[in-house]
């Protein structure tokens, strides 16, 4: 399983859905695109979490981080000019996550509802 940023947002604020991807977590072996790592940096910066390093460092701790290859490259540089062609609300760091689930046959954990259209998406 493929973590998505707003999967992991909901895992560090221990919400309802943070418990079940505790729960995806416990139960089999998971991953994080190095692009999910720049996100919750963000994102951590912005909820006022001063613990960047400390937060990335359990991540890391939890899950294995993946690179951003130029073959997921290429691959989220079509998905994300296909995407953006039909209409769909969508950005780059999305197409990398995709590109990147797909390269490594992973499933993606996600919040975000732009994914539900795909088969690789599970939506918290």
């Amino acid at each position: 399983m493929l973590l998505d940023t707003s999967a992991w947002v909901e895992f560090i604020e221990g919400t309802e859905k943070g418990r079940e991807v505790r729960d995806i977590i416990n139960g089999s072996e998971n991953f994080t695109s190095i692009a999910t790592i720049a996100e919750l940096a963000q994102w951590c910066l912005r909820s006022g979490r001063e613990d960047v390093a400390a937060t990335i460092k359990e991540i890391k701790r939890i899950s294995q981080t993946l690179p951003l290859t130029e073959t997921i490259s290429i691959e989220a540089g079509k998905l994300n000019y296909e995407r953006k062609k039909a209409g769909k609300k969508w950005g780059m760091m999305d197409s990398i996550i995709v590109a990147t689930a797909q390269t490594y046959g992973l499933k993606i954990l996600t919040k975000d509802n732009a994914f539900r259209d795909l088969a690789e998406a599970r939506i918290l």
